[in-house]
């Protein structure tokens, strides 16, 4: 535990330089192990989650240099893994331990995985259903109708499925398409509403043979190939912290270099534009994730509506989202969140218990199977002692409450934040006024 003390900002100046893209280097570094060559992975995201995703390929069989200062990583590998010598440790990675099924569920030989305690909780069926119907022998811990962590996954022949998600996520698509790249036939998946589709750019561009059109993404058996380099984009979610900072903080002009925009991952901008936000893209690149600059200054945001279709684009930035409604003047009302239940915390409680010591005025309401969040906004925020629950985006969320707190609060712990962003409050740090 480290816990800080946050005096409110008087304002926040200056550029910042996110860190890679989390999910970007996940799959990356995953489709560079299963390609011959070697592959360079510049600004690699050295988070918690990552190096878990590296150390497990590397337990497989992967050649693997990195180099922390200059955001590196070499991977060398001739298109095969290797069984590992022990357990495969998941850490607290939701991204690879799902992800990875897809890959190992296809592999000559036995592996056994398990993780943390707070990745023991996460439910695994919803990946491991589709993965058996191609064939996947796959045995994991069960309790109730849901099936978790440990897990071992034993060798079997997989075949093409056509798989409907009716409730769209990458992770589990992911780990479809992975899949998919050693089944026998033509794999496909369908999605309700699109989810982020950084896997199927990923893809194509270590020309695997993948279509898709709409909601609807199919891959045939394939090789990988190397493309030699991949150029990793600065985490839009990441960003979004930022971006609601500079918002929120009066006196505020902060520009965000090189951030992915990928249009299944805007969602937040979106949002805040709606609100009134005064957001700017800057410096476009067409790259295989487009990235830009990204201009935010001080803005009075008004309440907006979020339907649960949005959800998908915007599911990591909810909790951001909810302190920006917080100082938002109305009431804002966020449809079809019940996924933040099943989060490294649960993130509707931990928000919900940091609002009320913060005075926002939040409802939960039970709709149709699903959930629904009304924040009543435009108050000052108190001053309070916050908590992370452990969870990053839950800590990183209530340091951008306490910038704009009308007082000086403590939060209990930002060691957390290292899942997904180490430099987060130095990178703060050179922005407050």
């Amino acid at each position: 535990m480290k816990p800080i003390t946050i005096k409110p900002a008087k304002g926040l100046r200056g550029t910042v330089v996110v860190p890679g893209d989390k999910s970007i280097s996940h799959r990356a570094a995953i489709l560079a192990a299963l390609s011959c060559g070697k592959t360079r992975i510049n600004n690699f995201l050295f988070s918690d989650d990552c190096l878990v995703t590296l150390n497990v390929l590397a337990a497989l069989g992967v050649k693997i240099r990195a180099d922390k200062n200059k955001n590196e990583v070499l991977i060398s590998s001739d298109g095969r893994l290797r069984p590992p010598k022990s357990l495969l440790w998941m850490g607290e990675s939701g991204t690879s331990a799902r992800v990875l099924l897809g890959v190992l569920a296809a592999q000559p030989f036995v592996t056994k995985l398990t993780a943390a305690s707070s990745l023991l909780k996460r439910p695994m069926a919803r990946v491991i259903v589709p993965l058996r119907l191609m064939g996947a022998d796959i045995r994991a811990h069960k309790k109730g109708r849901d099936e978790f962590l440990p897990l071992a996954v034993f060798p079997s022949k997989l075949s093409a499925i056509k798989w409907r998600q009716e409730v769209s996520s990458a992770q589990v698509k992911s780990a479809i398409l992975f899949a998919g790249l050693y089944a026998q036939g033509r794999t496909c998946v369908t999605e309700s509403t699109v989810s982020r589709d950084h896997t199927e750019r990923m893809l194509k561009l270590f020309h695997a043979s993948l279509t898709a059109k709409g909601n609807k993404i199919c891959i045939n058996k394939s090789v990988l190939k190397t493309p030699g380099d991949v150029n990793i984009s600065g985490d839009i979610s990441s960003a979004a912290f930022f971006i609601v900072a500079a918002l929120l903080v009066k006196n505020s002009k902060v520009v965000l270099k090189n951030v992915g925009i990928n249009p299944t991952r805007i969602g937040v901008i979106s949002v805040l534009k709606r609100m009134g936000g005064r957001i700017r893209f800057l410096n476009r690149k067409d790259l295989f994730e487009p990235q830009a600059d990204i201009e935010v200054s001080s803005s009075d945001l008004r309440a907006t509506v979020i339907d649960e279709q949005e959800i998908p684009g915007l599911v990591d930035e909810i909790p951001v989202l909810m302190v920006a409604a917080s100082l938002a003047h109305g009431k804002t009302i966020i449809r079809g969140v019940k996924e933040l239940r099943v989060k490294e915390t649960d993130r509707i409680c931990s928000m919900s218990q940091n609002f009320l010591k913060l005075g926002v005025n939040v409802r939960v309401r039970a709709v149709n199977k699903n959930e629904t969040l009304e924040i009543i906004g435009g108050r000052s925020l108190n001053s309070a002692k916050l908590y992370s629950f452990s969870d990053h985006r839950t800590a990183m969320s209530m340091f951008v409450a306490g910038l704009a707190a009308g007082g000086v609060c403590r939060l209990d712990d930002v060691f957390c934040i290292n899942k997904s962003f180490p430099g987060f409050l130095t990178a703060f740090k050179q922005l407050i006024c």
